[in-house]
This record gives structure tokens, C-alpha cells and sequence, in this order.
């Protein structure tokens, strides 16, 4: 400590404190990564006194948005980056020590105070905007700049002008710590990235360090709840590259809420199925997965009911009724029965596919997405089921919740009832047309929908039809009329990436729904709102409006 607070005195990051007023706290000492010593203040009575701003620093879950495939990556680490951060004179006092009988004060941006990370986050944000400004491709977690392009050439240039600048602007390089010279393969975050392979990874020194953890867990065979907490710490993290791994943290989850958390370091013995999680993390350390997400090739939206269950795959549609026993379950098992129905009756043709399943279930969008939960054990196994039947035919599957007014086909097959078919009303479309042109083909129609003379439809005995299933075909149309069902939004997209033409495609006004900034990107004008009426939009299988069409906004997008 001596040694220490010598360093700090002479580089001026310490000073004697000359005021009879302040707030003393405790400094201690903890190992960085390269053996050398951060000093860190306990400034734990003085945060109580603080209101850090919210804010969000960037985590290794936006690196991969980041990224592009084949990319080249340098690194710029900063060397004690708080400490460019002067602090203001009159409020050092507040940031003193007490050591050998003398006080001092710091003059500069300590760890440990609770509004440091969003202080210095601030700088080096606006340190990267400059850099972006440059025209580089940059990323940054508080003092670690990562900079990509596909041109390693080009990268190697701005990251010699991306030092230069940062260091005009007052900041020290730590060169030891930095990757200057591009490379397919970087640490960022704790992470392996290499975007060439699309791969992701842990470092070798973390997948000793978590080895070591689950060794001498197994050796004791006990536990606390301390353990329990640092295990998961180290666990969740590895969750991000290791395929699965979220799913394998749930046992350990359940049993840890049995430690009593008043008495974190008191014992109890290892139970059998965290022993069996162990031995399975033990074996999966070293796993990769992939970078970038593969393009959705299956479009899957299912829906129960207190009835039965239904399921549209792609162009195909099924569904059946509860069996006595199933009759009694809740609705959230109800509803994963559906998705696992699904993917069961279609193995064949689901092998090795990227799959996206849209519900309007809220439990279990959540429970695939997150691999499972903790609150119900019965959903926690019916997932579990799930995810291991993709994981064996190599499946990958996306979840993403779809309210239920626009979830209207597999909604109804649960229900036993014809399928939709929505139909705007003239009053409403002639005003589309009066703005963007008279579509020649409407594409999601059957004869009596239709909005134009030409149309496609699913009804393979319709011969009115230009053609069956607009699916079946790639489109190029000066023109086009696109009402969908909502669910397959997300398709109709995809199916636009091989498109040529013109389209209106008409939509749920739903800000927060997730295929919302893809089909604002692509859209050539502000989306014009529908003002619709009871009347204006009939479900022609019933002759009625859709259930609830008074929640229902609809827009029209070119």
C-alpha cells in the first residue's frame, strides 16, 4: 500500500488534504489482469449520499449486431482511464483517505464511486462519435475502443489515425493491452470473436478459471449460498457462447432458492442433479457458437385454446383438441404443447432449419428465449423437452410474441373455426389507391377479398386466381397489394429480399413489435394511418368484423 500511495502522490492523483471538512473512506488494493495493482475506494457510505443517472453501458450482447461476417478487428485499450478525469477542487475533499496518520484527497475519477461509470461512460462515448465521424466502424465499453472493417488494410490505417486522435485528445494509449495489428481473432469483453468462422467463444484462461470453480465444487461436494451466487455469476456469463448453457443453469437455479441467503456461507451437501449440471458445464466449456444469426428458413405461429391447439407452419396448417389429462393443464403448458407439436410433426423437413415461432404467449416466448425459467417447474421440463429436440436435429429456434388479435390463423384452428379472411372495405382502399396507384395484383386474397382483379390465393381449385400461395414464387410487380395475415409478416419481408417492384403492404400498428424496423427501413414514405371503423374491416369467414377490431390500428406502407 505504501508503494502505492507513493505512485498516486507522485503522479498527482493523490494530494494532501488541506481542507478541516470532507468524507474519509477506506482505499484497498485488487489484482488487475497483468499482476500489477488497482487501487479501489470503499465508497459504499459515501454512495448512500449519491443519485447515479441510468444509463447503459455496452454489453457483449450488442457486439454480434456489431459485427459484420469476414470482418478484421483491432482493439485500443486506454491505460488508467479514470484517472484522466480530473475532479472538480472543491469536491476532492469528499474523496479522501486516511493513511499513516495524514489525510489525502483524490483530484481525479476513483473506482468504486457509484457515478463514475456513467461520468467517464459519457467521455468515451463522445470519444467514439469523433471516431465515427472519421468515417471508423467503432464500439466501445468505457475505456476498450473496438474498431472492424472487411479491409484489414484500411483498419490497420484508422487505427493508427484512431490513436493519434486519442491521444490529441488527452488520452494515454496502454499498448501492452491493445491490438493494433488487424486480426480475424480478437478478445473483446471477455469474449473470442471471429467473425470469419462465425464463431464466439470463452478464452482459454476463463474456461480454466470457471473449470476450477466446478472441480472443487464436485471435490467438496457442498455448497453455500455464496457458491451458489458466485457459480451462476461465472455460469451466466458463459451462457452467452456456450449453446444451451442457460438451459443447464436452471436446475442450479431451483436449488440454490433452498440456501438460506441470511447464512450464505453455511453448508449443505452438493444435490444430485447440480452435480449432474456440473459434470455436463465441465464437459461444454469449450463449445462455440455462432456469431451472426442464420436467416429464418421456417415461419411457425401456434396458438391453444381451452378447446385444442393450432399451428401454421409455413403454408401448412394443423391442429387438434385436448385429451382428458391435457385438458387440466395451464394455459402457459397448453400453449408450449402447441410449439412442441409443431416441431414434432414436421421433423423431416425441420432438420437443421432456423425456426421462428411466434405466439401470444408472453411465458412462453419468454421460456424459449431464455432457455426456461425458474417459476414453473412442469413448463421448465415441458421447455427443457423442447430445446433438446432441436438441439438433436440441430434446429434453431427464435421465439417472439405476437398479440393475440393479430394472431388470427392459428388462433382459430385452436378453436375449431374457419380459417380468416380479412377484407377491407372500398371507402378505406380507394384512398390508398387515390395516393399510391391502383395495385394490379392483390397477393394475400381468395375471390371474394380481393381489393384488385388479380389476385393470388391458397385455394389451389380457385381458377380465377393468378396463382396459388404468392409464397411460391419470387415477386416483381410495378404494384402490388400485400395484406397478410399479421403473423406472417415477418415473412412477407424476408420474401421481399428476393423481390423487385412496388408494394403497399398493409399492418398492425405496433411500435414495439420486432419486424417494425426492418419494414421501416424499406418503406419509401412515412406510413399513412387507417382510420377504420367497426365496418370498414370485415372478417369475410363470419361476415363480422375481427374480435376486438375497435383495439385493432392499422397502416399502410409503400
Amino acid at each position: 500500500m505504501t508503494t502505492i500511495i507513493a505512485e498516486m502522490l507522485n503522479s498527482k492523483v493523490l494530494v494532501p488534504l488541506t481542507t478541516k471538512t470532507g468524507f474519509i473512506s477506506r482505499m484497498f488494493l485488487v489484482p488487475k489482469g497483468n499482476g500489477s495493482l488497482r487501487p479501489i475506494f470503499n465508497l459504499q457510505r459515501l454512495n448512500e449520499y449519491l443519485t447515479p443517472k441510468k444509463f447503459r453501458l455496452v454489453s457483449h450482447f450488442k457486439v454480434p449486431s456489431f459485427l459484420q461476417r469476414n470482418d478484421f478487428l483491432i482493439k485500443i485499450d486506454l491505460t488508467q482511464a479514470y484517472f484522466h478525469v480530473p475532479i472538480k477542487p472543491t469536491h476532492q475533499r469528499f474523496l479522501a483517505i486516511s493513511y499513516q496518520e495524514s489525510l489525502y484527497c483524490m483530484t481525479c475519477l476513483p473506482f468504486g464511486l457509484a457515478s463514475a461509470p456513467q461520468a467517464f461512460a459519457s467521455l468515451s462515448n463522445w470519444t467514439a462519435g469523433v471516431l465515427r465521424d472519421l468515417g471508423m466502424r467503432v464500439i466501445v465499453y468505457l475505456d476498450d475502443f473496438l474498431l472492424a472493417h472487411q479491409d484489414p488494410v484500411v483498419l490497420e490505417s484508422q487505427g493508427n489515425q484512431a490513436v493519434s486522435t486519442l491521444k490529441s485528445l488527452g488520452w494515454t494509449i496502454n499498448v501492452e493491452k491493445s491490438q493494433l495489428k488487424p486480426t480475424s481473432t480478437l478478445q473483446f469483453l471477455g469474449i473470442m470473436w471471429n467473425p470469419h468462422q462465425d464463431q464466439k467463444y470463452l478464452p482459454l484462461d476463463k474456461v480454466e478459471v470457471i473449470s476450477v470453480v466446478l472441480s472443487t465444487l464436485l471435490t467438496n461436494g457442498r455448497w453455500c449460498w455464496q457458491d451458489a451466487k458466485s457459480l451462476l455469476g461465472y455460469l451466466s456469463f458463459a451462457s452467452f457462447v456456450i449453446p444451451y448453457g442457460r438451459l443447464h443453469c436452471r436446475a442450479i437455479q431451483r436449488k440454490m432458492r433452498w440456501l438460506p441467503q441470511e447464512s450464505p456461507h453455511r453448508y449443505f451437501r452438493l444435490p444430485v442433479k447440480v452435480r449432474e449440471e456440473i459434470d455436463w458445464w465441465k464437459s461444454a466449456l469449450s463449445k462455440r457458437s455462432e456469431i451472426f444469426p442464420n436467416p429464418v428458413e421456417v415461419f411457425i405461429t401456434t396458438d391453444a385454446s381451452d378447446s385444442g391447439w393450432g399451428v401454421q407452419l409455413n403454408d401448412s396448417v394443423q391442429g387438434g383438441v385436448w385429451m382428458e389429462e391435457q385438458s387440466n393443464w395451464h394455459i402457459n403448458r397448453k400453449e408450449m404443447f402447441a410449439v412442441q407439436q409443431a416441431l414434432e410433426a414436421n421433423l423431416t423437413q425441420l432438420v437443421g432449419a432456423s425456426i421462428l415461432i411466434q405466439s401470444d404467449n408472453r411465458t412462453v416466448v419468454s421460456y424459449i428465449q431464455k432457455q426456461g425459467g425458474t417459476k414453473s417447474l412442469n413448463l421448465l421440463n415441458d421447455v427443457r423437452e423442447l430445446l433438446l429436440l432441436a438441439q438433436s436435429h440441430n434446429m434453431t429456434l427464435t421465439a417472439q410474441y405476437i398479440p393475440s388479435i393479430c394472431n388470427t390463423i392459428a388462433d382459430n384452428l385452436s378453436r375449431q373455426k374457419s380459417l380468416p379472411d380479412w377484407h377491407l372495405l372500398p371507402r378505406v382502399t380507394n384512398k390508398i389507391f387515390r395516393l399510391w396507384g391502383v395495385p394490379e395484383i392483390d397477393l394475400f386474397a381468395t375471390a371474394r377479398s380481393a381489393v384488385v382483379p388479380n389476385y393470388a390465393t391458397l385455394d389451389a381449385t380457385d381458377q380465377n386466381a393468378l396463382f396459388t400461395n404468392a409464397f411460391s414464387r419470387t415477386w416483381s410487380f410495378d404494384l402490388a397489394w400485400v395484406f397478410p395475415p399479421p403473423a406472417l409478416i415477418p415473412r412477407v419481408l424476408q420474401h421481399l429480399n428476393s423481390a423487385s417492384g412496388n408494394y403497399i403492404l398493409i399492418a398492425p400498428r405496433w411500435e414495439k413489435v420486432f419486424w417494425r424496423p426492418d419494414l421501416k427501413s424499406r418503406s419509401q414514405f412515412p406510413p399513412v394511418r387507417l382510420f377504420i371503423s367497426n365496418d370498414d374491416l370485415l372478417d369475410l369467414a363470419t361476415g363480422r368484423p375481427p374480435p376486438k377490431v375497435q383495439q385493432l390500428y392499422l397502416e399502410a406502407w409503400k
